[in-house]
Order: structure tokens, then sequence, then C-alpha cells
């Protein structure tokens, strides 16, 4: 149980470090051009469908032997290595964000309940989220129904606790500051962290010295 609480944790920390920072840009546009029902709804509408593909793609790779799929822990370190790398190619460039504006239209009754805005912004999730599949496939595989259950309440409840973050680093700019100053450090040493996890959880490790 706390083994399943802890590696949901990490698995939802790692792969949404980054949506913070766009969710403190919506809330920078309450309520001038987005409203705030918008924003919680387009968030949960965007994490739920990742977490639907997600248990699609673990159903199909159960099949398929649990050392095998332990390779996918393979990804986030590569996601960790690559936002290193980045971050020392671009650490003299100025980091400028652009606003995120969504233009409203005419919807039916469940985006006038919600906000028509909130499928703009869960299309903006779910394409932030390909680290977050490649992350939760294999952990999924290997989980049974109730830790699946478990890791999915996990993710449901840090959606609001990002979206309360976020909410309160748009009227804190000190926040703000802090989290884009460590976020290189944490964000690639999370990612890195899990990956290994992964890999040495699934036996992936003794499979491949085996070879």
């Amino acid at each position: 149980m706390t083994e399943t609480v802890l590696t949901a944790f990490i698995a939802f920390v790692s792969t949404n470090i980054d949506d913070i920072f766009i969710l403190m840009t919506l809330f920078t546009q309450v309520p001038h051009s987005l409203e705030r029902r918008s924003i919680v709804a387009g968030q949960y509408m965007g994490i739920i469908a990742l977490i639907l593909l997600s248990i699609a793609g673990a159903l199909i790779g159960i099949v398929v032997p649990l050392p095998y799929i332990g390779l996918l822990g393979l990804f986030p370190i590569y996601l960790g290595v690559a936002k290193i790398v980045s971050h020392v190619k671009n650490k003299a460039d100025d980091d400028e964000g652009n606003a995120l504006t969504i233009k409203k239209r005419k919807g039916g009754l469940l985006s006038n309940m919600i906000g028509q805005e909130a499928f703009g912004i869960a299309a903006i999730t779910i394409a932030n989220g390909g680290d977050n599949i490649g992350i939760y496939v294999p952990l999924f595989a290997k989980a049974s129904l109730p830790e699946l259950g478990i890791t999915t309440l996990i993710f449901l409840a840090l959606v609001y606790v990002w979206l309360a973050i976020a909410a309160y680093a748009t009227s804190h700019p000190v926040v703000t500051d802090r989290l884009k100053k460590y976020n290189h450090i944490l964000f690639p040493a999370v990612l890195i962290g899990l990956g290994v996890y992964i890999i040495i959880d699934s036996g992936t490790y003794r499979f491949v010295t085996q070879l």
C-alpha cells in the first residue's frame, strides 16, 4: 500500500512538473479570457484521458513479459538526460513565457457548464502528455486492480494539488521564481530516478545481464 502510494506520487510529480508552469500561465488570465472552472475541468479531462490511454496500453502489454515492459523505464531516463542536455545548451537564454489564449466559441450544454475553453485546455494537457503515457504504461501493466485504483485516485487528488499550487503561485511571484530556478535540477533527477526504479522493480536489469 505504502509503496503503491509513493510510486504513484513520484510518477505523477515527475510527469507533471512542467504542467504547473502551463497552469500558472492560464491562471494569470483569470478572469480576463479564462474562467477558473474551465482550467480545473480541462486539466482533469486531460489527465483522465492520459490515464485511460495508459490503461489501454497496459492491457495490451500484459501479454508481454514484465522484464520487456520494464525496458520502458529507459524512456523517463532518456527524458531526464534530455532535459539536462537541453538546459546546458540553453542556460544562457532568457526563459520567456508566452500567454496561452484560447478563443471562445459558442458551445453546447456541456461546454456551457464547464466552460467552453476547458476542451482546449484538455487538448493542451494531452499534447503535453507523451511522457505521462511512457511512464504510466509500465506502472499500470504490473499493477493489480486495487493498486491501479489507488494510483488513479492519487493522480486525481494530485491534479487538485497542482491546480492549487498554480493558483497560489500566480499571486506570489517569489514562489514562481524559486520553482523556475530549481526545476532544471528537480525535474531531470526525478525522471531518472523513476526510470531506474522501473528497471529494477520489473527485473529488467537481471534479464539484460543474463543475455
